[in-house]
């Protein structure tokens, strides 16, 4: 069986609103397919709370039923010209900055190594969007996304 989580936070930012598509990996076991599987409605288990903030600052809060349909996708928008934006690369810019580097070691350079050049020529970090969800037998799952918007 596939595990529960979270499975990806795509943002959109466009005139200070962001625009989030959030999917889960989740079966959404409503009562009556419990009941007809296990005979027991209480194995039911499905998402019931969702919650996404922005450092302290809820920016979407909601509570869901059985009635989503199994791996769903939430789609909401919250303003965010209040919160800091990080700069996003395009795959060119990070290239560049690759390929600068291993000019500069001799070899290619490790995960961490890129990271740190990445940040060095562009440390500005924006806020982050964090996702919490609950589900009915009471996990909880956790991701987190930075608020970036293309570099001008």
């Amino acid at each position: 069986m596939a595990q529960n989580k979270i499975t990806a936070i795509k943002i959109k930012i466009k005139n200070g609103v962001a625009t989030s598509k959030v999917a889960f990996s989740h079966p959404m076991t409503t009562y009556n397919q419990a009941k007809s599987k296990t005979g027991n409605p209480d194995d039911a288990n499905f998402i019931e709370h969702i919650t996404a903030k922005v450092g302290d600052e809820i920016v979407h809060d909601l509570s869901t039923s059985q009635f989503y349909s199994k791996n769903p996708i939430f789609k909401f928008q919250f303003k965010c010209d209040t919160f800091k934006l990080g700069t996003k690369l395009s795959g060119r810019e990070k290239d560049k900055i690759e390929q600068d580097l291993k000019k500069k070691l001799g070899r290619q350079p490790t995960y961490l190594e890129r990271k740190e050049a990445m940040n060095s020529m562009f440390p500005n970090k924006g806020d982050s969007l964090t996702l919490i969800a609950t589900d009915r037998k009471g996990n909880t799952y956790e991701k987190s996304v930075e608020l970036t918007a293309r570099k001008k």
